[in-house]
């Protein structure tokens, strides 16, 4: 079912850029402005091992799971969604639209120098998987530089969340229904 007075905003960028923060942020303003949304961290869908050899990133499971989730949400009156999510391809941005019911999401990529993302991987996770967060993160960095998919690019080097979260909501025409 597609509903044209809903909204979805696609925050994505390389692992490190803030995502999950930013997105969080986002959902705190929303919420002091009284906008009904629902935040999900579409990645953290994805933690579930075994994985398939056909789906490495679990992003089928993710698309079900957000199905389910989201029409939970809208029964109980969320008009938007706030999604945190690595968006590698358009398709990508129509299978989340497809998922959703929401035409059109609004996909905005957050930047950093990579010397930042890596700074910012090292400081937050511990475990053996950094030297792949870090190799993952600066492919992806490369590549999203490239790719032209996004609506618009917010560069959060030295900027407060806050800072970030109020530019990219006030870029966003929020449904109040």
């Amino acid at each position: 079912m597609r509903n044209l007075s809903e909204q979805a905003l696609l925050i994505s960028g390389p692992i490190g850029v803030g995502k999950t923060s930013i997105a969080e942020t986002i959902s705190s303003l929303l919420q002091a402005d009284n906008v009904p949304h629902t935040f999900i961290d579409l990645d953290a869908l994805t933690y579930t091992y075994p994985r398939s050899a056909s789906d490495p990133f679990n992003s089928a499971l993710a698309l079900e799971s957000l199905t389910s989730i989201w029409a939970h949400c809208r029964k109980r009156g969320s008009r938007n969604l706030v999604i945190a999510r690595v968006v590698e391809s358009a398709s990508d941005v129509e299978d989340i639209a497809n998922a959703t019911g929401i035409s059109q999401p609004i996909l905005c990529r957050l930047t950093a120098p990579d010397q930042t993302l890596l700074k910012r991987i090292r400081n937050r996770d511990t475990g053996s998987n950094i030297p792949w967060q870090e190799s993952r993160s600066l492919q992806l960095s490369a590549a999203m530089k490239d790719d032209g998919i996004e609506g618009f690019c917010v560069a959060t080097e030295g900027r407060s969340m806050t800072e970030i979260a109020t530019e990219i909501s006030q870029l966003v025409t929020w449904s109040r229904e």
